[in-house]
């Protein structure tokens, strides 16, 4: 039976609501280069996605005319972007704040679901999206897992109010929603559909230790829908396009079987069962040492499933295996391999929100050490909480590049020389595509448009590149490191350099050099 008190508990006012999303797009707009305090995304991820992005709505289709290796999906939603404007990264901004709010919105209705928060403790909030956009794995902005973390923080939401306010699973609108959140994290990344694997398990566990094949039935056939109702439109547009190939071997050949799979594990987690185990532990443990602030944040979440054990009595049971159970899931398919980048251990962060409710149920507790003056105690942490959330923005990485004009980036300024040649063709050579052709207003001539993280075991990309630049097809390449001696028909017009925060928060100078066809 529907727990109407507790069900009523999860649903926001709409002073909440109001508040999550000016807090969500606050933290967007400082943080994200793609907002218009920034002159420019300089993130080559976010640039390859934009590239592909502009090529869609000028009927350049992914894989066959523009090779790029995340899912389909996310270059539909960068295409989306471009239709705002292909000038800036405007567009980008508007995705960002909304999965943002979706952030914010599902993290405080799953917090209340266990808590019964004060106004005050709204002020956790900020804090909580200032810690999870600020995290140096964030980079930029605007790559797959920051608009993936929305996705199965919905996900966890309906898993956690499915326990707590229904029967442990979810009813028939979510199992459809459930099956659209697993189409679109298949569709941008399939390595994401860890969480949702994870929750169907628990979903089977359940109903067939009930025997209620019934509802099982009624509910894979739901999700199911959702699945194939966002996949079909994917399928008819790469088949009346003449791509189903190029989508198969571009999204899912090339990154199963040409992607370097990193050192050979020895010892004893070289055993294949083992090794299922050890590398999502060896990789994430290894993503926590190296960022402080994301490793401190995903132990408290951890702790927070614990503490769960004293604060849901009545259901912790099921709590606890369906958290464990999916986290294990979303850690086990990010890191298959020994060898990973970074921001992959990014997505985990969705699980941040169960931080809340700790922190809620500790901040609340103040109100009975301070009998005589409650609301006083609150107000001053939250004022506390407010200040630190103001220094995690003004300290964020990417404000050397807050409110700087155009040209301080080199993007802009090869722009200027580029645009001097009319329908200039550009190669972004030896380097990924850092804003060189989305700056110059120019969509790359050549499908094989930069370089990707896969050249060796896909030689194909540097054959048909080598191949067009000694047929001088270029009016201009954009590069790092070459042998100029081998480049008879180029000469080197422009060499500079900007200072630069990485991702590990090291300041460096970021060098270019621009060859102009002789």
């Amino acid at each position: 039976m529907v727990n109407k008190k507790v069900s009523d508990k999860s649903k926001l006012t709409k002073m909440e609501l109001v508040f999550l999303i000016l807090a969500a797009t606050l933290t967007i707009t400082i943080v994200s280069t793609s907002s218009p305090f920034y002159p420019f995304n300089p993130w080559d991820d976010a640039n390859c996605f934009f590239t592909v992005g502009r090529g869609i709505i000028h009927g350049r289709v992914p894989y066959r005319d523009l090779y790029e290796q995340k899912g389909p999906l996310l270059y539909f939603i960068y295409a989306l972007a471009a239709l705002i404007t292909e000038k800036s990264f405007i567009g980008g901004w508007i995705v960002e704040c909304i999965m943002a709010s979706l952030f914010a919105i599902f993290s405080w209705k799953t917090a209340k679901l266990f808590t019964e928060p004060s106004k005050f403790a709204l002020a956790l909030m900020p804090v909580l999206l200032g810690v999870t956009y600020t995290t140096r794995l964030f980079n930029f902005g605007g790559n797959a897992e920051e608009l993936c973390i929305p996705l199965l923080t919905i996900a966890l939401y309906f898993g956690l109010r499915s326990i707590v306010e229904d029967d442990g699973l979810p009813n028939n609108k979510e199992a459809v929603v459930c099956g659209i959140l697993t189409a679109a994290l298949f569709w941008i990344k399939y390595t994401f559909i860890g969480f949702m694997a994870g929750f169907i398990i628990y979903i089977l566990v359940l109903t067939i230790k009930r025997k209620n094949f019934a509802r099982l039935w009624s509910l894979v056939w739901r999700f199911l829908a959702g699945f194939i109702a966002l996949t079909v439109p994917i399928l008819i547009y790469f088949l009346a396009n003449g791509a189903l190939k190029y989508l198969w071997e571009g999204y899912f050949y090339n990154n199963i079987f040409l992607y370097h799979a990193g050192k050979p594990i020895a010892g004893p987690a070289s055993i294949p069962v083992v090794k299922l185990f050890y590398i999502p532990f060896y990789c994430t443990r290894a993503i926590c040492q190296k960022y402080p602030l994301f490793g401190t944040m995903l132990v408290l979440s951890l702790i927070s499933i614990f503490s769960l054990f004293f604060f849901d009595k009545a259901h912790r049971k099921k709590t606890l295996f369906f958290l464990i159970l999916t986290f294990a899931f979303t850690a086990g398919v990010i890191f298959t391999r020994n060898s990973f980048i970074y921001y992959y251990a990014y997505l985990e962060a969705y699980c941040f929100c169960l931080v809340l409710i700790p922190a809620i149920k500790g901040l609340e507790g103040l109100g009975k050490i301070f009998k005589q003056n409650p609301s006083f105690a609150k107000a001053l942490v939250s004022g506390f909480l407010v200040v630190v959330y103001t220094v995690l923005l003004l300290l964020n990485k990417n404000t050397y590049l807050f409110m700087q004009k155009k040209d301080f980036l080199v993007q802009y300024r090869y722009a200027e020389i580029i645009n001097q040649t009319p329908n200039a063709k550009i190669l972004t050579y030896d380097v990924m595509d850092s804003g060189f052709y989305n700056a110059a207003g120019i969509l790359p001539s050549n499908r094989f448009f930069c370089f990707l993280n896969i050249e060796t075991n896909y030689p194909a990309i540097l054959e048909e590149q080598n191949r067009l630049i000694k047929e001088g097809y270029f009016d201009y390449i954009i590069t790092t490191y070459f042998d100029e001696s081998e480049w008879n028909n180029y000469e080197l017009i422009r060499e500079e350099s900007d200072p630069y925060v990485d991702y590990t928060g090291i300041k460096a100078r970021d060098g270019y050099r621009l060859y102009k066809r002789v």
